[in-house]
């Protein structure tokens, strides 16, 4: 009998320390990913060859090219749903966007309770793209890597500008132009090919939609797959520092179908100088 309690609890102990060791990792690989974001070059004023309409959307949100931020840091309060039949999913989210060179680091967490049910990072650094997602700190949920993964992620960073005025004003690495009176386009080079994604403005100068042809992600089988991609962006205020949409939601368009599969409210800003 005494063996057996002992032996229960040592599982148990066990079982606890995974639990605590699993998220506990995945939290030093984020902070090493952002603290090479932190490394990302300076901004430089870029606003003389913007777009007088992209160039008054980053201003109107109070970034100031002589005085860029070098990174911005927000947070979320998301649902996700992982496939069409899935429920949708209550996350807590942290993001580090780079001003300088395009960046980012998205992590995510939900708990039931005292434990964490899903712990999981989306990034873009260095050129390089990851996505990590696990279950009760012990169970790989997803995990993406490669010149697949470098490119979607390269594709989020530029869907997620409006979030980052003071990119729009001083990244170097972005080239824009108009396409028509209410869209604008912006491109940067990955070592596939360019990489580029649409923005369309309301009447007031908000950019409002975004649309990106041929994100690349993996089906099912795991088979790589090119879909066009949406988002939406709404509510403009002052939060922190920056005027920025407070919320949006992407999903994929199938046909003439537009399916939204995240979407988040932004609670927190704030900028790094």
């Amino acid at each position: 009998m005494e063996i057996a309690l002992f032996a229960a609890l040592a599982l148990i102990v066990a079982v606890a320390l995974a639990l605590a060791a699993g998220p506990a990792r995945m939290a030093r690989r984020v902070r090493a990913l952002e603290a090479r974001l932190d490394r990302a070059p300076a901004p430089r004023d870029v606003s003389e060859r913007l777009p007088d309409r992209v160039r008054d959307f980053a201003l109107r949100g109070d970034a100031t090219p002589t005085d860029l931020a070098a990174r911005v840091h927000l947070t979320q309060r998301a649902e996700f749903q992982p496939k069409p039949a899935a429920p949708w999913m209550l996350l807590e989210a942290r993001q580090s966007i780079a001003i300088g060179a395009p960046g980012f680091v998205w992590e995510a967490r939900q708990d039931v309770g005292p434990l964490p049910k899903l712990r999981g990072f989306d990034a873009f650094v260095d050129g390089t793209g990851l996505l990590r997602m696990q279950l009760f700190g012990l169970i790989p949920a997803a995990r993406a890597e490669g010149p697949i993964t470098d490119r979607a992620e390269a594709m989020r960073y530029l869907a997620e500008l409006p979030w980052a005025p003071d990119a729009i004003l001083g990244n170097p690495s972005l080239s824009w132009r108009m396409d028509g009176p209410d869209w604008a386009v912006v491109t940067m080079e990955v070592p596939g090919g360019p990489v580029s994604a649409r923005f369309r403005f309301d009447s007031g100068g908000d950019i409002v939609e975004m649309l990106a042809k041929d994100r690349p992600s993996t089906d099912a089988a795991g088979q790589p797959i090119f879909q066009t991609w949406r988002g939406c962006f709404r509510n403009y205020r002052m939060i922190g520092p920056r005027r920025v949409p407070a919320e949006g939601e992407v999903g994929y368009v199938f046909g003439d179908t537009y399916r939204p599969y995240f979407q988040g409210r932004i609670t927190g800003y704030e900028t790094v100088h």
